[in-house]
């Protein structure tokens, strides 16, 4: 009876997103992610044709998880669409706040590659951010905003400034500062 890959498979995406995660795309190499993996160059090989398919697998992989750590975040009993947004306006800052804190992942290495349009982590990066912003709107609309989508886009547009911001200058007050706005947002 054949063995399943899939244990494998699931070594090396968590191997190369610590790594590629932890140090940048570029900085990294396919022997490092065999090595963190446990795994020979050539079985890396055999279920990633390239390092660009494998980042895309992981940004793919680490979207759905992204999601669902923040989902967690949140207070569903919250409300008004006030107190949830700002419920997840402090979580986020209490992220930010985490020693050696360095931002979001999607983003950094979406600014790493953004001389490649078509590279996968663009693709898994937007999917990625329009699947928090969908879920935010949906929040939204169960709390009776009238524009959740309209609104959504603007609570994510300046909070990713926020958190670049945030990683910049090492302040989670540019985070905290977008309490009051977002009441006004609303």
């Amino acid at each position: 009876m054949p063995r399943s890959a899939a244990p494998t498979i699931q070594r090396i995406l968590t191997a190369a997103f610590r790594l590629f995660f932890r140090r940048g795309y570029s900085r990294v190499s396919m022997d490092e992610i065999a090595i963190e993996a446990g795994v020979t160059k050539r079985t890396l090989y055999n279920h990633f044709s390239s390092k660009d398919a494998l980042i895309g697998a992981v940004m793919d992989r680490q979207a759905d998880l992204t999601l669902e750590t923040v989902q967690t975040w949140c207070d569903p009993e919250a409300e008004t669409a006030t107190q949830f947004l700002d419920g997840l306006l402090v979580k986020l800052a209490d992220w930010a706040g985490t020693p050696g804190w360095t931002g979001s992942g999607f983003t950094r290495l979406t600014l790493e590659l953004s001389d490649l349009p078509g590279h996968p982590v663009r693709g898994a990066a937007a999917r990625h951010k329009r699947m928090v912003q969908s879920w935010i709107a949906g929040e939204l609309a169960a709390r009776n905003v009238a524009r959740p989508e309209a609104s959504a886009e603007m609570f994510c547009t300046l909070l990713e400034g926020a958190l670049v911001l945030t990683l910049i200058h090492g302040d989670v007050g540019h985070i905290l500062r977008l309490r009051p706005e977002v009441a006004r947002l609303l």
